[in-house]
């Protein structure tokens, strides 16, 4: 569980993702939105809003832009392939606007699905005010073992995490975090500036690829004091829960966990190796990669036979 914030007066911006798909016909969706809003103004009183641009166009937008209280909030449109490129505009807009912010609290805007958990609130309110930890997590649990999120993780995430980063697989459940790819998330502005200038951005799996990032390799520990602030179940948004969308995101999660691996694992020449030397660790360091993507074939292939069984495609 998260540690409880500090009595000392911190600098946060919050961040709330605008649903993709609106909330112009899901009143539970609109409530939980406001709901959010109103908690982030405890924090700061003009919260961020990313709103991505497609979904104005679509007029699923429009009673949001029509309401009184959008002139309250900083909205930023954005053309964004996902909801995680959309995240790191967000970012991106704080880092060069806000100087003086500390920390970043980013809270997804669109769930309409809580189970019959009052405490999630509770815990969510507590979540965004959290300060004193490098990185907090929102973890939660689903109802529902044959959700979408609950297949990608099972199927895709673990598997793949576990064969690429044993190490850091061992030590993410040992936090122990559910969900690594969670969609909330609260962090030093300091941590997050170092993790995106100094490596490589993907527009996808942000959490997950922070969490690689985060690992000190040479010491086997993380590099952040990162804590875990459980909030409670959610049910999955039963319109992403298909195959299509499943297989999509864990085809995407192998991707990014292979480069990663290659560029984390990969011998850098050094002026005191000789070119012999090089080759022999480049040998070793390809005859590794294939053998590791030999076994994250067999991971994909388990998974997409294993999800058309259970989906009944």
């Amino acid at each position: 569980m998260a540690k409880q914030a500090d009595n000392k007066k911190i600098n946060s911006k919050p961040i709330i993702i605008f649903p993709y798909l609106g909330y112009e016909n899901n009143k539970k969706c609109e409530w939980y939105f406001w709901w959010t809003i109103d908690r982030c103004k405890e924090i700061d009183p003009k919260p961020i809003v990313m709103l991505p641009r497609d979904t104005v166009i679509r007029q699923h937008a429009a009673s949001f832009i029509k309401d009184e209280r959008y002139k309250t909030l900083e909205v930023i449109q954005t053309w964004s392939v996902d909801s995680c490129q959309t995240w790191l505009t967000g970012w991106g807009h704080v880092l060069d606007n806000y100087p003086e912010a500390e920390r970043i609290v980013q809270i997804p805007g669109d769930i309409d699905f809580v189970d019959e958990d009052v405490s999630f609130y509770d815990n969510l309110s507590a979540f965004i005010n959290t300060t004193s930890s490098d990185i907090a997590i929102g973890d939660f649990r689903t109802g529902d073992q044959y959700s979408a999120k609950s297949l990608v993780d099972t199927y895709g995430t673990y598997s793949l995490l576990a064969n690429w980063f044993p190490e850091i697989s061992r030590s993410i459940r040992s936090l122990p975090l559910n969900r690594p790819r969670s969609e909330f998330l609260n962090i030093k502005t300091s941590v997050l500036r170092e993790l995106l200038i100094n490596n490589r951005n993907f527009a996808y799996e942000q959490t997950l690829n922070f969490l690689i990032k985060c690992w000190n390799y040479e010491e086997t520990k993380w590099k952040y004091d990162i804590s875990i602030s459980l909030l409670g179940t959610l049910s999955d948004n039963k319109s992403f829960r298909n195959y299509r969308a499943s297989i999509d995101q864990i085809e995407r999660i192998e991707r990014m966990l292979s480069l990663l691996w290659r560029e984390i694992r990969a011998p850098k020449k050094m002026d005191s190796v000789s070119d012999k030397t090089f080759e022999e660790q480049y040998t070793v360091f390809s005859n590794e990669y294939d053998k590791l993507y030999t076994k994250s074939k067999g991971i994909m292939d388990t998974a997409r036979t294993t999800l058309r069984a259970l989906l009944g495609v």
